[in-house]
């Protein structure tokens, strides 16, 4: 590992490589790394009033379960996935005391339940999730997409989605009142569809960062595309994430 990238850097890095073994691995340091403040946000995630910052580490594991799923290692996707559960139950029974919170770890742990093969418990998870948010009735739905709890499993389905970038309104809708129950429906239709694809396809994308279109000084040697996403402080094709250098 490159001392100066972090384990999440590093992670995006082997899958531009196509290693999700080592994705996988690193995206779990991440998660540990990110629970301890150590790396990402350094957010104390055990205080409650920054508790919710513990959406990002969640998001790790989350990744690092695909990767598994991906590198065709099922049992350490469960694995990862039960970590994500301990968690965010932890989370939700003792540092979290806001419904929303708690709604919000109810649908971490459908996530994971999806990630596992679990339907069922999946399934059972994301209706506590909707009956959370709708018991809780917040004024602002919208607003509380932006807070680290959910702003982390946003960034999570749309890296899965990736190629085909799921957007921020598919995932939420376009009523503002109904954005929450509205991502949970879509997570409950929806997810396990597009971790199975990943895994048929062998693939998980890296994340987009900033991207450019037709940038002449780079061609992908793989795909021959100049689209670029500029990345965990390195450059990948936006197509299919091969590495890229300057010409």
């Amino acid at each position: 590992m490159d001392e100066d990238l972090s384990y999440r850097d590093t992670a995006i890095r082997a899958l531009g490589a196509d290693r999700h073994d080592t994705a996988a691995d690193s995206y779990a340091r991440a998660a540990y790394a990110e629970l301890a403040g150590l790396q990402g946000r350094r957010r104390d995630v055990y205080d409650p009033e920054t508790a919710t910052w513990v959406g990002y580490p969640l998001g790790a594991f989350f990744l690092a379960a695909v990767c598994h799923r991906v590198d065709g290692a099922d049992d350490r996707a469960r694995n990862r996935a039960g970590q994500g559960i301990m968690v965010a139950g932890d989370h939700r029974d003792h540092l979290l005391d806001d419904p929303v919170a708690e709604a919000a770890c109810h649908e971490w742990v459908g996530d994971f339940r999806t990630v596992a093969g679990d339907d069922d418990k999946a399934r059972a998870a994301y209706d506590r999730a909707e009956s959370g948010y709708e018991e809780a009735a917040p004024d602002d739905p919208v607003s509380w997409t932006t807070e680290p709890l959910l702003q982390a499993g946003t960034d999570t389905v749309l890296q899965l989605s990736r190629p085909d970038d799921v957007q921020w309104d598919d995932l939420h809708g376009s009523a503002p009142q109904q954005a929450l129950t509205h991502r949970v429906r879509f997570k409950r239709s929806r997810l396990a569809s597009m971790v199975a694809k990943r895994v048929d396809d062998g693939k998980l994308h890296a994340p987009r960062g900033s991207t450019e279109y037709g940038v002449g000084q780079f061609k992908c040697p793989d795909c021959g595309s100049s689209d670029v996403n500029y990345v965990a402080d390195t450059v990948l094709c936006l197509r299919c994430d091969t590495p890229v250098d300057g010409r």
